[in-house]
């Protein structure tokens, strides 16, 4: 799934609904492994990381070590690899094809879609978001909490002009019974149209500005940095994500085109100082280091806030965090 389609809380859901033995490996793009530290904490499932490079292009030998590493120490039953947002797919399953042996089976891939995002992301970035979608066996659109029904049948009719035999679903995965999330981890269940012939696809140039041990001076200063965000005033940026201190409170944010959400969080096992990253074209990465002091105050978690810059709601969660 493109950057910010909602993989990591699907991976979550995956390991909460499976009875198997699970390790995750990870490739983050940028110098960040805020994901891997939310999922190991969640739910306690082994996740190894491969960082600052793509599992499709420069990191293909790391990743065949990677596999191969998996497989003769840890022996799981299921071996969950997540790209990054910007990796092609097609490029990910013709490396995992060279390492397929008796001991090791490629389950069909399944591809994450954010509905809100989806004719952006295939209008700016083509070719790798036209690749996930021509790989997958099963394609999930993520994120319909209030969908527009013409809008997820038009997702739906574009992602099937583009992948005829891919399954689609037709409604939120958290709403799937156990066997829908089993027949994920059958191989019979589902077979890719365009085996085996992957095509090769370039990751779009998208530069990442990523930011550690860094605090903010309270939680609406923050939303007021991420409004400015989503505005384009800090450069083009597709995606933004990472825990951090906002005053005596630590906060997990996402950006994700329009989209803010903040949320109140625990400090995270090894993350003593915060990350965050920023992912997009031309990032103002002076305006961003002067909102961001080192961090040096004693913190403690706040109850869940979000909010959504498009539906107008982020100066009510801004009210609601100075009350609090």
């Amino acid at each position: 799934g493109f950057l910010g389609a909602g993989k990591t809380t699907f991976i979550q859901k995956l390991i909460s609904r499976s009875q198997e033995r699970l390790v995750v490996l990870e490739n983050e793009f940028g110098g960040t492994d805020v994901d891997r530290k939310i999922i190991a904490k969640d739910s306690g499932t082994e996740v190894q990381e491969l960082t600052e490079g793509c599992v499709c292009c420069t990191k293909s030998p790391q990743l065949h070590a990677s596999v191969m590493t998996i497989e003769s120490t840890v022996s799981p039953d299921l071996l969950i690899v997540e790209p990054s947002g910007v990796g092609a797919l097609g490029n990910v399953m013709r490396i995992l094809r060279k390492i397929e042996y008796e001991r090791i089976t490629l389950l069909p891939p399944v591809t994450i879609v954010d509905a809100e995002n989806f004719h952006q992301n295939l209008k700016l970035f083509e070719e790798v978001f036209t690749d996930q979608l021509k790989s997958s066996a099963r394609i999930l659109i993520s994120k319909p909490e209030n969908p527009d029904p013409c809008l997820y049948d038009d997702i739906r009719n574009r992602i099937l002009e583009l992948n005829p035999s891919a399954s689609v679903s037709e409604r939120h995965y958290s709403l799937e019974p156990d066997s829908w999330w089993q027949s994920l981890l059958n191989p019979a269940t589902v077979q890719v149209g365009t085996e085996p012939s992957y095509a090769e696809s370039k990751s779009p140039d998208l530069e990442t500005f990523t930011v550690k041990n860094c605090n903010v001076a309270s939680p609406v200063t923050f939303l007021w940095l991420l409004e400015r965000v989503v505005r384009g005033e800090c450069g083009f940026i597709v995606r933004a994500k990472g825990i951090l201190p906002a005053g005596k409170d630590w906060v997990r944010f996402d950006v994700v085109g329009g989209r803010i959400s903040v949320e109140g969080t625990e400090p995270v096992a090894g993350c003593s100082g915060a990350e965050c990253v920023w992912i997009g074209r031309g990032i103002n990465r002076n305006f961003i280091e002067k909102c961001i002091n080192p961090l040096r105050n004693e913190v403690r978690p706040f109850n869940v806030l979000s909010g959504n810059r498009r539906n107008g709601t982020v100066s009510d969660a801004a009210s609601e965090m100075v009350s609090h």
